[in-house]
């Protein structure tokens, strides 16, 4: 066993980088073609590893990568919602909605590739609109995940909604914040164009705007549909 600490840490810090490597393609790739389009071969192949058994390596499993590609993400935006919250509250906002949904998805801003895209925006969808139904849970539906900024963002909005109950009030929650990566997906695809004069800052206030009516808007519980539709029929 090498003894030397220098040579440990180097060690340590070429496998943190292969690491952050693999992710960061496996993050192109799931958004590109899904968490279960992608082999793990695939993802070894285009964060540049010779080894087609990299990905088991160092993560041991497909789940298990998208859970650390969570961790990395999520550590890189508490820092920011910690910043932003205690903006907020300096600011008299800590109550407000929109404010609280901005805490919640403008780090996502932070992350683009050199095209300017937003690929872990896009594969986050990925997996809200499918893995997640699937089966794989969000590792941060933890009680004790190590995300306090978001965890206290979640307490807020649901404290400045608590007309909604709880279950339909998680719902929104993923709904509204599928709007915002929707419309960063949209935008990174060529919609709008830049020649329809609509900037990303226009984009994202108005997207905003629609994400707190949804969230607050009053919960209706009872009364007949005023349409019935059967499933399988137009």
């Amino acid at each position: 066993m090498d003894s030397n600490p220098t040579r440990k840490r180097r060690r340590t810090r070429a496998a943190e980088a292969t690491r952050i490597r693999i992710m960061e393609a496996a993050e192109i790739l799931f958004a590109n073609s899904g968490i279960d389009g992608v082999a793990l071969r695939e993802i070894a192949a285009a964060a540049g590893q010779g080894n087609n058994t990299a990905v088991q390596y160092h993560f041991g499993s497909k789940e298990q990568l998208v859970y650390d590609i969570f961790d990395y993400r999520s550590q890189m935006f508490e820092p920011m919602r910690t910043d932003m919250l205690a903006k907020a509250e300096a600011a008299g906002q800590i109550a407000n909605p929109r404010t609280l949904l901005q805490v919640l998805v403008l780090p996502h801003l932070s992350i683009c590739d050199d095209n300017g895209a937003h690929p872990y925006s896009a594969f986050l969808a990925q997996y809200l609109t499918r893995s997640r139904a699937e089966g794989i849970p969000h590792p941060y539906d933890r009680p004790e995940a190590p995300v306090p900024a978001l965890r206290r963002v979640r307490e807020l909005l649901a404290k400045s909604c608590e007309h909604v109950p709880p279950q339909p009030f998680r719902l929104r929650v993923g709904l509204v914040k599928l709007m915002f990566l929707n419309m960063l997906m949209r935008r990174d695809s060529g919609f709008p164009t830049a020649e329809q004069g609509i900037s990303l800052n226009t984009l994202v206030d108005d997207t905003l705007d629609m994400m707190t009516a949804a969230l607050v808007a009053p919960y209706r519980h009872d009364g007949p549909p005023l349409f019935t539709i059967s499933e399988g029929q137009p």
